[in-house]
């Protein structure tokens, strides 16, 4: 790596891109953060460059970068394949602007929810993707873009990151409410016994493997990334009760119903074998890791 190299990150006021830009600076790059927020962030210690995502825009908020990490993209609903769009567009935006500018090293925030045939689970790399909900079809669009701009010179690094968790997250996601009910002593609630099994990664896991890929500068592809360990909801909810001293405090409202959660886990070998990434983190020592930085909080609510 040579002195100060420059990484830009789109999404990087973002859940996981705090956790990337963290890891940047650990590791001694330079993380310029772009953005279409005006708001300030006062706990944002980096560059941050407002852009609409224009080609026009691109080339003055990219003209000095070594590389890019791309984590941005809209949620929208679940329902229609125009919210999301925008994030096609402003994919392709960015890889012709880098690709103008010579930037070849790029990296793909993509998501395990590109796949959904349970009959090929353990997911790997050779299945193919059969995406079941919008967002899906959205994040395997813009890895076909980047796989597109990879045969005309750029090495993008499509990673397929599997259900993610960490600290403070402001949303009700099941595991996220489990753990602010937990710290706060409440019964963890759950319909019916469980009996699929999904894969979980540690958000600071997912920002190691980011920097990994970084460091492979001349490849491309598209990889797995997770924990090597699915887990149902039950066993989810009984380790965060044990981390989180919230022992027997475990409601199954319908025992006798049918578990209708999805499985979704995947191998990460060829992540492994080809980027070099492994977890820092199991399930349970993250857990830990997370009950103590609550444990920091001057409140937890219940939900948000």
């Amino acid at each position: 790596m040579k002195d100060s190299m420059k990484v830009a990150i789109t999404g990087g006021t973002g859940f996981l891109g705090k956790h990337v830009i963290d890891s940047l600076k650990t590791e001694g790059y330079v993380p310029v953060i772009l953005t279409r927020s005006q708001q300030q962030n006062e706990f944002i210690d980096c560059e941050l460059r407002y852009t609409d995502y224009s080609n026009e825009a691109l080339v003055e908020d990219l003209i000095d970068i070594d590389a890019v990490i791309h984590l941005a993209a809209k949620r929208g609903s679940q329902g229609l394949i125009s919210d999301f769009h925008e994030n096609e567009v402003m994919t392709q935006n960015l890889y012709t602007t880098c690709l103008n500018l010579g930037i070849s090293n790029i990296i793909f925030a993509s998501s395990i929810s590109v796949y959904s045939d349970k009959s090929t689970i353990p997911w790997t790399e050779r299945n193919i993707p059969s995406p079941n909900l919008m967002y899906g079809i959205s994040k395997l669009a813009n890895e076909h873009i980047g796989n597109i701009y990879s045969t005309k010179g750029l090495f993008v690094k499509n990673i397929r990151l599997a259900h993610l968790y960490g600290f403070n997250e402001k949303n009700n996601y099941m595991i996220n409410l489990f753990f602010r009910q937990a710290f706060n002593k409440e019964k963890l609630v759950l319909n019916t016994n469980s009996t699929a099994k999904r894969e979980f990664l540690y958000v600071k896991d997912a920002a190691k493997a980011i920097i990994c890929a970084l460091r492979r500068e001349k490849v491309a592809g598209t990889f797995n990334v997770g924990s090597g360990n699915a887990l149902t909801n039950f066993e989810v909810a009984q380790n965060i009760n044990e981390v989180f001293l919230n022992n027997n405090n475990l409601l199954i409202k319908h025992p006798e119903m049918e578990d209708k959660t999805q499985p979704s886990y995947f191998d990460s070998t060829y992540a492994k074998n080809k980027l070099y990434f492994s977890c820092d983190y199991t399930f349970v020592s993250a857990l830990s890791d997370i009950y103590n930085l609550m444990r920091g909080l001057d409140h937890v609510p219940i939900r948000y």
